[in-house]
């Protein structure tokens, strides 16, 4: 009886084989029927990456989760409102400082996870500007960004606006998403002429990549995205699993193929 249970317990670990120690929680006694799923609350950038991910993870582990997607700014204020949560991905690090001193995410499971980039975007069929200061050329009378009073990518293009000399002349022609993601959903519908937006959510378009062009780094400050496991999971040995696998080669794959670096070498 107990070489099966041990048995038992090696095979879990060989399946969870990306670092996951998710065969000590199945070994315990927790039964997955009584257990809520995984409360992944996520920078909506990451969409179309972790649509890949998610069912990876659940595959490995056959663990349910549940993600929400929204403007890293709003779901960090839900966060340090006490919201339930087990892991947040953050498209900029200090949203993620900010919860760790509050004490809401737990300090040593802080990670930058990958770089995120911007990205000039047309509406189909529309030229596509080619830099940032192409947008004061005729034709691009409205131009969509995330809302920056609380999303990191908003941020970023009004850095990027700013070293380029537009912001005071291109803001009241600006259409603010409430996250990165309807940014982009403003341009792709028609509703602003140009829009700067996530490379992620560019590569992770239905139907392939839309045309785009790189905002340069050099214009904004850059963009760490950052996560760790919320103070109080209920689950957090696989919150940190989670993390683990979006760390892991095989999940920085997929981070790569929808337009994000990797994370600096610690």
């Amino acid at each position: 009886m107990i070489r099966r249970e041990e048995r038992k317990c090696r095979t879990r670990r060989v399946q969870a084989a990306l670092g996951i120690a998710l065969a000590l929680a199945g070994c315990a006694g927790e039964t997955k029927d009584d257990a809520a799923p995984l409360l992944v609350l996520a920078a909506s950038d990451l969409q179309a990456a972790f649509e890949e991910i998610l069912p990876l993870f659940e595959a490995h582990t056959g663990e349910r989760v549940s993600l929400v997607l929204g403007s890293t700014g709003n779901l960090a204020t839900q966060i340090r409102n006490g919201a339930p949560g087990d892991l947040f991905f953050a498209a900029n690090e200090s949203f993620l400082e900010e919860l760790i001193v509050a004490g809401r995410v737990d300090p040593d499971t802080r990670r930058i996870y990958a770089l995120g980039r911007l990205v000039l975007v047309a509406p189909p069929g529309r030229d596509t500007p080619s830099k940032v200061t192409s947008l004061a050329a005729p034709g691009f009378e409205i131009v969509a960004i995330a809302n920056p009073e609380h999303a990191p990518y908003g941020i970023a293009a009004r850095d990027a606006l700013e070293r380029a000399g537009l912001w005071d002349w291109i803001q009241p022609r600006l259409v603010l998403g409430e996250n990165i993601s309807q940014a982009y959903q403003l341009v792709r519908t028609g509703n602003a002429d140009a829009g700067i937006v996530a490379l992620g959510l560019v590569m992770g378009a239905p139907g392939g990549p839309v045309p785009y062009a790189l905002v340069g780094s050099e214009l904004h400050a850059p963009l760490r995205q950052a996560a760790g496991v919320v103070t109080g999971s209920r689950r957090p040995e696989f919150a940190q699993a989670f993390l683990d696998l979006v760390l892991s080669p095989e999940g920085q794959e997929i981070m790569a193929r929808f337009g994000f670096e990797p994370p600096p070498a610690p």
